[in-house]
């Protein structure tokens, strides 16, 4: 490859020693040696995790390390202290609780520089305590912006993450994760493909995602931000394609159904039913109600997403109980595979 760029690979690290030398073995061990490695560990005060020993051994070991330490203030501030100190001409990242495979770099950067694209995207594997699974495959494919937003509206490709990709480093000029939200990852990545213009994906499987917690109750703290966080996505995604507008409408749809199934099923009649909670519950209503306007000219909402609205609207009882025996069946599911 000519000129031997240099590629900063961002790793965020927050409580996770148990996992830290995996995730930094398979960054230090990458096939692509010119690397610049950036661990950005997060401290809180009075609380030692053990990242910062283990870092610092590290950083004594391979110069291409550089270690910042700063205050534990979220994902998104860390990730923009990595930026900062960032001097690569590509911009890869690594969590410190997940791997990557010792060629994914350099795999990562072959694709980018032969599809003169400004992202380059690689499948992962979702790796469980019981089982690893790794994408579905595809053929490698070019993509625009609008291809992009598609396959994000969609759900049947890469998502938002920005782990599963190499960045040319201009596209994040003035371009920084927001540090007061979660899911920094969705405020940023609608951005940074529109600014790379086009982007190949290559569905292979090169980065190794910790799947931690219990996935259920995950899907009930976030699905508020989730559409928070998709709303904006969905209004720039809009913006730039017009063509998208009955996807993204679908997108939305799903969206604010599930946080009035959570609210029904987690929230309703319980002590965590704060004020907040059942504001949100009313707009959920609102934004639900006013989406039956637009139904049914729209192709892309399913039979499937009509019914679950009539249910939030007309029948919340019923629709609770569906979901109720739904998430049942989800944890059984998981027990027994």
């Amino acid at each position: 490859m000519e000129n031997n760029p240099k590629i900063s690979i961002i790793s965020i690290i927050y409580d996770v020693a148990r996992f830290l030398p995996k995730a930094v073995d398979s960054m230090v061990n990458q096939t692509y040696k010119n690397l610049e490695i950036i661990l950005v560990v997060g401290k809180k005060e009075g609380k030692d995790t053990g990242d910062e020993k283990i870092c610092r051994e590290y950083a004594k070991k391979d110069d291409r390390i550089k270690l910042l330490i700063t205050p534990a203030r979220g994902t998104g501030d860390a990730r923009n202290r990595g930026l900062d100190a960032a001097t690569g001409d590509y911009i890869g990242f690594v969590d410190g609780d997940d791997w990557a495979e010792n060629d994914m770099f350099e795999k990562l950067l072959d694709n980018l520089v032969s599809h003169e694209a400004g992202i380059s995207v690689c499948g992962k594997y979702s790796e469980y305590d019981d089982r690893s699974e790794p994408d579905e495959q595809f053929p490698v494919r070019d993509m625009d912006t609008a291809e992009s937003f598609e396959m994000l509206l969609r759900g049947n490709g890469f998502f938002f993450h920005c782990w599963d990709k190499l960045f040319r480093a201009d596209i994040f000029e003035n371009l920084r994760f927001p540090d007061d939200r979660y899911l920094e990852d969705r405020y940023v990545i609608d951005k940074a493909i529109k600014r790379a213009g086009k982007i190949v994906y290559d569905t292979t499987p090169l980065y190794h995602y910790r799947v931690r917690g219990d996935s259920l109750s995950r899907v009930k703290d976030m699905a508020e931000y989730n559409t928070d966080a998709d709303t904006q996505f969905a209004e720039f995604a809009v913006k730039e394609a017009p063509q998208l507008k009955n996807l993204a409408d679908s997108f939305l749809l799903y969206d604010h159904l599930t946080c009035i199934q959570n609210y029904l099923l987690y929230y309703k009649g319980r002590p965590e039913n704060t004020e907040r909670m059942q504001t949100r519950f009313k707009e959920h209503i609102e934004y639900v109600r006013d989406a039956g306007k637009d139904i049914s000219g729209n192709p892309e909402i399913g039979k499937s997403l009509k019914i679950k609205r009539l249910l939030a609207l007309h029948a919340p009882g019923l629709l609770k109980y569906i979901t109720k025996k739904h998430v049942e069946k989800l944890a059984y599911d998981k027990k027994f595979q």
